[in-house]
């Protein structure tokens, strides 16, 4: 069952650039940037009233990301549930027939899976099971 929204990931050039946007425009701080996907991702979360944005930069030219960015620019990239038990999840959407990614893997704040957006009207879903 989803609990609530975690946080919306954005696709960004410039992590360092987009990081300062947000502090100077808004008045709001990020995180620390870390590694995150198969090291091919850096990542700075922004808190905005209890909802994370994550602020997405590709390592390289290799990955989603990078391929997301040179496709489709700078912008909105997925919206990340929170889930009590991402296995139980996952088994109830497969059994409706919605698309999972993959399996469940180890991301920035827990267990995650991607649903594929042909099977959510054309937006990438992202849940997650957070750590205690």
């Amino acid at each position: 069952m989803i609990k609530q929204i975690s946080h919306l990931g954005m696709a960004v050039n410039n992590l360092e650039e987009a990081r300062e946007f947000y502090r100077s425009v808004f008045g709001l701080e990020s995180s620390e940037p870390i590694i995150g996907g198969d090291g091919d991702i850096k990542v700075s979360m922004v808190e905005v009233g209890g909802v994370l944005i994550e602020l997405l930069q590709p390592i390289g030219s290799e990955g989603v990301m990078a391929k997301f960015l040179e496709k489709r620019g700078e912008g909105f990239h997925h919206i990340c549930y929170e889930v009590d038990d991402i296995d139980t999840e996952i088994a109830s959407l497969k059994a409706s027939g919605v698309e999972v990614i993959g399996e469940p893997n180890l991301g920035a704040e827990g267990m995650s899976v991607f649903l594929h957006p042909r099977g959510t009207h054309g937006v990438l879903v992202e849940l997650v099971e957070k750590k205690e």
